[in-house]
């Protein structure tokens, strides 16, 4: 059916469509981080590893924690996922704005004795933003925390939104103290780190994905 030069034609619109599709950056989107098995490298701010626990989590599962004292101001980093660790397969390591990501959440648990805030950071190409995530988290109970990733939501932390964004290597998860809980080391706990797509994104992808199965269908019924 297909000649020496149909056979060129066909391979090179395979390749297009093939590089077309292909992600430009390593962020695997959408992605849940769960810590089914370990703590999936991830680090706390000393570089420390995360305690893995089989049980206690969000749906009675696994999770990770970290009970290292934190700092009141600026907060401390509990839970790091390092591209130099190969945290989570480096899923969250890249561009996050040509990947579309549009929503960051995690379910976060604490046993300090009253409420205390969470909050994401990034870093990445010499530079760092954070964003608050959502209002006082209570202790002793899992709290889905979330924030939308865009300029509007970003508190300055020593660098740009898109400088940072488009070169993720690090993301981590901190709490903020008030002073007189300060250097103390409560248990703190993260499961279920989870990234999704703008949805003009999402409906593009699984367009797409139609479109293939589609046309594997019309080729397979024309044989």
């Amino acid at each position: 059916m297909f000649g020496k030069n149909g056979t060129c034609a066909r391979l090179l619109g395979i390749a297009a469509v093939v590089a077309f599709a292909a992600p430009v950056s390593a962020v695997t989107v959408p992605f849940t981080e769960d810590f089914s098995v370990n703590a999936s490298g991830w680090l706390n701010a000393t570089s420390a590893p995360l305690t893995w626990n089989a049980t206690g989590g969000p749906d009675g599962g696994s999770y990770v924690s970290s009970t290292l004292g934190s700092l009141s101001g600026n907060g401390t980093i509990q839970f790091r996922a390092n591209d130099s660790a190969n945290a989570s397969g480096d899923a969250f390591v890249g561009n996050w704005i040509t990947s579309g990501v549009s929503v960051i959440s995690a379910e976060v648990f604490h046993d300090a004795p009253q409420a205390i805030t969470f909050f994401f950071r990034f870093a990445g190409a010499g530079a760092m933003v954070g964003f608050p995530a959502s209002g006082p988290v209570a202790p002793n109970t899992w709290t889905t925390i979330s924030v939308v990733i865009s300029p509007g939501t970003l508190t300055p932390a020593g660098g740009s939104f898109a400088t940072t964004m488009a070169a993720i290597s690090n993301l981590q998860i901190g709490v903020s103290v008030p002073v007189e809980l300060e250097s103390v080391p409560f248990t703190y706990g993260v499961d279920k780190v989870t990234i999704v797509p703008e949805p003009a994104t999402a409906g593009m992808l699984a367009g797409g994905l139609t479109l293939m199965a589609i046309g594997g269908r019309r080729r397979a019924a024309r044989r």
